[in-house]
């Protein structure tokens, strides 16, 4: 069910996010332009008739990574508000976020609970990521790194003009319930 293409390319459609975190970067999204012609009339800025332009796998590997960094480590409502009888609430941007992880023992049975989680959460909160590639492995770390999990996550990225294979590591830290997110 892989949507990914033969289409090879260094350059990639971004998405819209992308525009707000570049005027972000630049510091100019607040910055008045008032061009004016000879006449007195008023021009539109170039930068904002021109369409998106391409961007290299890098950066939209990067901005993926922070997302999901984001998403991993944002405990859901639903760790601290019984949300029963509110199904749409539950499923929604309100719930964003996962469970509390910081009652979990590190063990191979908590890996494969919370594994199964994450690619629940993934797939419901990150539409960049192609629904039904996400795949997640998960083991408890050596005994030099107890009380934590790492899981191995791969996946295919929307983009255009081909999706692009992703895989990326998630260290939780069970004690803090922080996760690490790298290799991406």
């Amino acid at each position: 069910m892989s949507r990914f293409r033969a289409v090879k390319s260094d350059r990639f459609v971004p998405p819209i996010m992308h525009a707000f975190r570049e005027a972000f970067r630049l510091r100019d999204a607040a910055k008045p332009i008032d061009n004016r012609n000879d006449a007195g009339e008023r021009v539109i800025a170039g930068r904002r008739t021109s369409p998106r332009s391409a961007v290299g796998e890098t950066v939209l590997r990067s901005e993926l990574g922070e997302d999901l960094a984001s998403l991993l480590n944002t405990v859901e409502l639903a760790a601290i508000e019984d949300l029963n009888g509110f199904d749409a609430v539950a499923a929604s941007i309100l719930n964003f976020g996962v469970p509390d992880l910081t009652a979990i023992v590190a063990s191979p049975e908590a890996a494969r609970r919370v594994a199964h989680l994450l690619k629940q959460r993934l797939e419901l909160y990150d539409c960049r990521l192609v629904p039904g590639t996400v795949t997640i492995s998960g083991e408890p770390l050596d005994d030099s790194a107890s009380g934590q999990l790492r899981f191995h996550i791969s996946a295919e990225m929307v983009s255009t003009p081909t999706d692009i294979p992703i895989e990326f590591v998630a260290d939780v830290e069970v004690e803090s319930g922080k996760i690490r997110v790298f290799k991406l």
